[in-house]
């Protein structure tokens, strides 16, 4: 990089305006001394005045872009034409029929349908047994 004892003064100089804006807010907070605020302000400013000369010694110091050829004209639209249905081709994802009448479907979620009563009724008749057989089991 060419200049770049330049770059780095930049940066020097750049933190030395941020370590005394921030000694200045420092006085003015902590100690109440208003020309802390002013002389805050101030290194701020002169710290923004050194971060924007870098940037134009940096831009400055870049070579010119080449020149742009001319952009081609924009593309005329035309107008769209229908394209015919193409053919399936995967037979997979073809309708599939209604599966035969005496296939065995899943239960519904619906509880009144899913289980008749006697089974009902079973399950819960040897549930009790086995809670009136099983006394380690039992909370008391």
């Amino acid at each position: 990089m060419r200049g770049y004892t330049v770059h780095l003064l930049f940066h020097l100089l750049a933190i030395a305006a941020g370590a005394a804006c921030g000694i200045a807010g420092g006085l003015w907070w902590f100690g109440g001394d208003p020309s802390g605020l002013w002389l805050g302000i101030g290194a701020l400013a002169v710290g923004v005045i050194v971060l924007i000369l870098e940037s134009l010694y940096i831009s400055a110091d870049q070579p010119a872009a080449p020149p742009r050829q001319p952009s081609r004209p924009p593309l005329e639209s035309r107008p769209r034409i229908p394209l015919p249905p193409r053919e399936r081709t995967r037979p997979d994802l073809e309708p599939v029929a209604a599966p035969p009448s005496d296939t065995l479907l899943q239960p519904s979620m619906d509880a009144a349908k899913s289980v008749d009563q006697e089974t009902k009724t079973s399950a819960l008749d040897a549930l009790d047994e086995k809670w009136s057989d099983d006394r380690s089991t039992r909370q008391v």
